[in-house]
């Protein structure tokens, strides 16, 4: 067996970026930029007004001054004539500054007396209210850089910059393979007896998602080496293959073989690691390739520690890695184990500082046990338990509200 932290080193040192496509902006969100997004021109392109108000020459403004009120302009409106030195125009936001003004008086601090004039209660500042042409960005500025992961915000910005599309790092298709003779689709139907609803391809579908991959599912071989072999062949089309149960020592753990036939490299097999200890992981050309334990929990923790980093590493977000944090236990946990042990946890923040608490389970086939919980705490091999109050390392889950913000 090897270390946890050693397969990690192993997988993330085998990321290739994939290649790039071209996406509508519109649907980019989690894509990473290949290249940066350059202003194409100067952003505002005008003096833009940022107050619904008065513009006016500064010098003319003061508590008191009475000016004379040249028209209205609207936001898309361009005036071109000059406003007369002592005279003011009512404008709205975003509209562009006239010319032969400087500043905006907000409509609060002024008063109507009639007449079509305005009343001024305030002494303003040349450049007052007004974002001046380029002060945001000046035409040629890298707005985005090359490597950055697609939000709201940067969509924005792309649309700011004329791109309707964004050429990006392609999203890894994630091939998902459940083995076992025992699993059955997940129907309203009960499983006869011996049988049970497949779990792992919904949660690892899940799981693809939030950590910005395409799922993509392949099919039931159920124990078959034939049908494993062939599902296989297929899966390997995809950037990333996912095979559950099979990889064990069991008389019908035929899949670490299988792949190797398939022409697979195993690069590890087995870490010391619980839940989990049979993964494995190989390569073959272009396409990565692993094998969780069929027990639910096992899969769920092997992916978040080994496959969701792959998949932001490939998908161009290059210096990606899990990040651990501190915090104090606010219970006993019981972590006698040979291994690396990772327990399902609830980290909630209170007085400043991170607090883990632990979860009921029944061991890693207990799926249920890790609704609602947002983190994995981790343990190192020769602890025998961990008291209430004490230091213990954590990360969040992809999924959990803090693990989404990571």
């Amino acid at each position: 067996m090897i270390s946890v932290d050693e397969a990690v080193k192993i997988v993330l040192g085998t990321a290739e970026t994939l290649a790039p496509i071209t996406v509508f902006t519109e649907g980019s969100r989690g894509f990473v930029t290949f290249g940066p997004v350059f202003a194409d021109m100067d952003s505002p392109s005008f003096d833009r007004v940022m107050m619904d108000g008065y513009a006016l020459k500064a010098s003319f403004s003061g508590d008191g001054a009475v000016l004379p009120v040249d028209g209205i302009i609207g936001a898309g409106e361009f005036r071109t004539d000059t406003v007369a030195d002592g005279h003011a125009v009512k404008i709205m936001t975003g509209a562009p500054l006239p010319p032969g003004t400087d500043s905006v008086i907000q409509v609060e601090l002024t008063s109507d007396p009639g007449d079509g004039k305005v009343k001024l209660h305030a002494m303003m500042k040349s450049g007052d209210n007004v974002s001046p042409q380029g002060d945001e960005a000046k035409k040629g500025t890298v707005l985005i850089p090359a490597g950055t992961v697609i939000d709201s915000p940067a969509a924005s910005v792309c649309a700011m910059a004329g791109f309707s599309l964004v050429e990006v790092i392609a999203l890894p298709k994630v091939g998902v393979l459940p083995t076992g003779a025992e699993l059955v689709k997940p129907t309203s139907q009960v499983p006869a007896p011996g049988y049970i609803r497949d779990t792992n391809t919904s949660g690892i579908f899940v799981q693809s998602l939030s950590w910005g991959g395409i799922p993509i599912r392949l099919g039931y071989p159920g124990d078959d080496p034939a049908k494993i072999r062939a599902l296989i062949d297929k899966g390997l089309d995809c950037d990333i293959l996912v095979l559950t149960g099979g990889v064990s020592m069991g008389d019908y753990d035929y899949v670490p073989d299988i792949l190797k036939e398939a022409g697979v490299e195993i690069l590890f097999h087995k870490v010391a690691l619980k839940p989990g200890k049979p993964i494995l992981f190989g390569r073959r050309d272009k396409t990565y390739v692993f094998g969780l334990p069929g027990n639910p929990v096992a899969g769920y923790l092997g992916f978040e520690l080994f496959i969701g980093p792959l998949i932001r590493r490939i998908a161009g977000e290059t210096g990606f890695r899990t990040q651990w944090f501190k915090g104090i236990a606010g219970g006993d946990f019981k972590v006698k184990s040979d291994r690396t042990l990772f327990l399902v946890s609830k980290a909630r923040w209170e007085d400043g500082k991170w607090v883990v608490y632990p979860v009921e389970s029944k061991g890693s086939a207990d799926i249920a046990s890790v609704v609602g919980t947002n983190c994995f705490a981790r343990f190192e091999e020769g602890r025998y338990a961990v008291s209430s109050g004490e230091e213990v390392n954590f990360f969040f889950t992809r999924g959990s509200l803090y693990g989404a913000q990571r």
